[in-house]
């Protein structure tokens, strides 16, 4: 799905209404009724006799209130519209909607009438929900005088609010989000989702974002929809790979997993169990000798190989035979938690890499194994999927962590390479792959910024490119929404108590929600030719 700025925004819309491809009024009516949809499933299929309160602007972001309260009307909503401007400052789509709405006697009131301000905080600490379609992406200046006192009351005095296209007072850009923004609780966005939603800090006034679709035409999407794509459950669904139902074990893929040390042994294991938990058919796990037990005791589903250590517990270069042995036997291969940063190690994955002809999840200390020389890696015989934080990928680039953060899209529009996908670990996470697209991972919480998440990311990678080792983009982008998303309920859960560890009791969680029939039918229809 396009991921687009306010600017792109406009220039669909307008091509769109422009080109005749669909009326201005036309796209009103499907969005306030997407987002009706949103709302009726926020209570639960029927919002009759619920209290809603619809703040409404002059523009088309008013208009679509216009429809959400005739829809919640005539459903059995109990609605309350009150208008920010007068009837002659309205859009053209937002006075038909206006006009529509009207014969069903809508108690609807301007904020310039008498007592209109005592009214609104009435109605506001009475109110099941308030919809703000005050402003939409078009502001990109401070909130002034009316419109600020009532952006002010709505943080003030509702228990739960819903903004419509982004919250008024932020235009939905990767830029600073003012004191004086709507503070939401969901965010219903139109047509496509925008930048700022998915970025600190614009994210924290988004609350949880949902995307309606209004049927822009694909061909204008793609056209003036840029290179910016978002991955959130709808995608990850379509880049799963599908299992045969009669299948086996050794054709839905086997991983090697190669992690640990004997400072660093939690590492392995929360590699090691994502791998477990990712829906491969065998996961190898390659450890130092002194953790081979541990291991065994803790995922007996997975074949532990121990492999030859130094006194300290970091593997040696004599394992180098011993694995060019296991990944013979495997579709992928995943490594990096825990191995350390001693010159042995680093020497190992530097003569292993240089050979292995199996896409390969690189993390962690075996990124740095060649220093900023790191695109050496675009040469090796098989595709990489390299999952830096920006303290890695700095170092990886010879840049400070903050001067990765301060500029992420230029720095990873730099680090693109041919038969390499780069993984950036963040809030959000992004993935840029050969073609140059960047996609951005929905979801995840502030609360994974814990020790380990990353050794999940890369043992849950793993395991979907043993799966469909042709597609190391897709792998990357699925393992980064499912563990955002094991993530965030683990966030909901827990809170600030969350472990990395408990990102994996969540996986089957977000499986169960992710997987339908049609995943494990499909692939059969496919083998047997079905219709």
């Amino acid at each position: 799905m396009h991921l687009v700025d306010a600017s792109r925004m406009r220039d669909i819309d307008r091509t769109t209404i422009e080109g005749g491809h669909v009326s201005g009024s036309t796209l009103m009516d499907r969005a306030g009724r997407g987002v009706f949809e949103i709302i009726r499933r926020h209570f639960g299929g029927d919002p009759a006799n619920r209290r809603v309160v619809i703040v409404c602007g002059k523009g088309n972001n008013g208009g679509d209130g216009f429809v959400i309260a005739r829809c919640l009307i005539e459903s059995g909503a109990d609605v309350h519209v009150f208008v920010l401007g007068g009837d002659l400052g309205l859009s053209p789509a937002a006075k038909s909607a206006l006009r529509q709405l009207v014969p069903l006697q809508p108690a609807l009131v301007k904020f310039s009438a008498p007592g209109a301000d005592t009214d609104f905080a009435h109605r506001l600490r009475e109110a099941d929900l308030v919809v703000d379609a005050l402003f939409g992406t078009g502001i990109n200046s401070p909130l002034r005088d009316d419109a600020l006192e009532v952006v002010r009351a709505i943080n003030q005095l509702s228990r739960c609010i819903l903004s419509v296209d982004v919250p008024s007072g932020f235009s939905g850009d990767m830029e600073t989000v003012l004191p004086e923004t709507v503070r939401a609780d969901m965010t219903a966005t139109i047509g496509l989702p925008k930048h700022g939603l998915y970025y600190y800090p614009g994210t924290l006034v988004a609350g949880d974002v949902s995307v309606v679709d209004i049927g822009f035409p694909d061909e204008i999407i793609d056209e003036l929809g840029g290179d910016r794509r978002l991955v959130d459950m709808a995608v990850t669904r379509s880049l799963l790979p599908h299992y045969d139902p009669a299948g086996h074990k050794y054709n839905r893929g086997a991983v090697l997993i190669v992690a640990g040390s004997r400072r660093y042994a939690g590492a392995a294991l929360l590699s090691i169990g994502a791998a477990l938990r990712g829906g491969v058919g065998m996961v190898y796990a390659a450890v130092p000798e002194s953790l081979r037990e541990m291991v065994q005791s803790k995922w007996p589903s997975a074949v532990t190989i121990g492999l030859p250590e130094n006194e300290d517990g970091f593997l040696s270069c004599e394992a180098l035979a011993t694995l060019r042995i296991e990944a013979s036997r495997v579709q992928a291969v995943a490594l990096g938690p825990g191995l350390g940063r001693e010159e042995t190690t680093q020497e190992l994955i530097r003569q292993w890499l240089g050979l292995l002809d199996v896409p390969t999840v690189i993390d962690a200390d075996a990124l740095l194994a060649w220093g900023e020389a790191w695109d050496v890696m675009a040469t090796h015989p098989a595709e990489r999927v390299l999952t830096p934080h920006s303290g890695e990928l700095g170092a990886m680039l010879g840049l400070p962590g903050r001067e990765v953060d301060r500029a992420r899209e230029k720095v990873l529009r730099k680090s693109r390479r041919d038969g390499i996908v780069l993984l950036h670990k963040g809030a959000p996470t992004e993935v840029i792959g050969e073609n140059g697209v960047i996609h951005t991972i929905a979801g995840g919480h502030p609360a994974m910024a814990r020790g380990g998440t990353g050794d999940v990311l890369t043992g849950l990678i793993g395991s979907l490119l043993a799966q469909a080792p042709e597609r190391p983009l897709d792998a990357a982008l699925a393992a980064a929404w499912l563990h955002a998303e094991a993530g965030r309920l683990a966030a909901v859960a827990h809170g600030r108590a969350l472990c990395s560890a408990d990102i994996l009791t969540y996986l089957p969680v977000v499986w169960r929600e992710l997987e339908t029939k049609e995943l494990w039918r499909e692939d059969w229809s496919k083998r047997h030719g079905a219709s």
